[in-house]
């Protein structure tokens, strides 16, 4: 049974249930910008300062006043944007998959799968081109945090270093928030350069015949994660191109579980979240418009990334 917010939303919690369920594996900004379910489009969240940094005067004698240390918070407002999709099915074409059906062909096709399968690839591509946008824009970072390569310095040359570029950059990040970088985000041509590299090899058994493996390089460049981001967008003139171009970013990222429950401190210093309207993104309840003799499959999607901290992230332009 609908809840009366599900209703006053005109959600459809199955097929709902179906959209949150699909994904692309090439899909990576939530693991970049993981996100932060909110209630409301707008929301206040503090902001640390620099106190847990600092070394205090905390001797003290007998009877003496103990330090106390004011903690600033800086209240930073965050609003959601929405993004909405339609996808219509000729009545025709329900018709015949319904027919299909009842006739046990074999091969039948769900057409409403197929709709919303449409409509989440759609939201999830926009979503993912703008979290790349951002990500591997130079002004998303503190200064000294980006790192343009070129000519012998690139990953994809015989003279370039990135085990010495990572972990120079993965000591930046850590003096400036405390932690080191925990998440590598690889456009497809930085891995493709990264894995091949001669300094790479060098740290990989003699008897390796192949490129490392993304597991070997979590060890051989000390972060938790290495994810691959090789998803595709097609331009208004029909050309292809990947949505992460040529980058790699080197980021903290805290681990936030999913359907809104929370494995995070109060105080990390992440380089970016998504804020996300709870439940989203969702279904909507299908409806039929008589001016196209079609169903109209939708789904919402409202969120927005957002950097917090640029000094907890690196930028590697044109790596290959």
């Amino acid at each position: 049974m609908m809840t009366p917010e599900q209703i006053r939303l005109n959600q459809n919690p199955i097929l709902t249930s179906l959209l949150l369920g699909m994904g692309q594996g090439s899909f990576v900004a939530e693991r970049l910008f993981p996100r932060l379910p909110q209630a409301l489009a707008s929301v206040s969240l503090a902001q640390m300062g620099d106190e847990r940094f600092r070394r205090y005067n905390l001797r003290r004698a007998p009877g003496a006043s103990t330090k106390r240390v004011e903690v600033k918070f800086e209240g930073k407002v965050y609003t959601v944007d929405q993004y909405a999709v339609e996808v219509p099915i000729p009545r025709e074409v329900l018709r015949e998959a319904d027919v299909s059906r009842r006739l046990n062909v074999g091969n039948y096709l769900d057409i409403s799968r197929i709709a919303m399968t449409t409509a989440s690839d759609i939201l999830n591509l926009d979503y993912e081109a703008e979290v790349a946008t951002l990500a591997t824009t130079p002004a998303s970072y503190a200064a000294g945090h980006v790192l343009a390569l070129s000519g012998g310095t690139k990953w994809s040359s015989a003279t370039g270093t990135p085990v010495t570029d990572i972990l120079d950059a993965s000591n930046v990040v850590r003096k400036k928030i405390g932690k080191r970088p925990n998440k590598l985000i690889l456009s497809a041509d930085a891995e493709r350069a990264l894995i091949t590299n001669a300094q790479v090899k060098a740290y990989l058994p003699q008897t390796q015949m192949g490129p490392a493996t993304l597991d070997q390089l979590k060890v051989i460049l000390k972060v938790d994660e290495i994810v691959v981001g090789d998803a595709v967008l097609i331009d208004a003139a029909g050309v292809g191109g990947d949505v992460w171009g040529n980058n790699a970013v080197l980021a903290y990222a805290p681990m936030i579980g999913g359907a809104g429950t929370a494995d995070i401190s109060l105080a990390e210093p992440a380089f970016g979240f998504t804020n996300v309207m709870e439940g989203h993104p969702f279904a909507e309840t299908p409806y039929f418009e008589n001016s196209v003799k079609s169903w109209i499959y939708g789904a919402t999607y409202e969120r927005r990334p957002n950097v917090a901290y640029n000094t907890a992230a690196f930028l590697f332009q044109n790596p290959a």
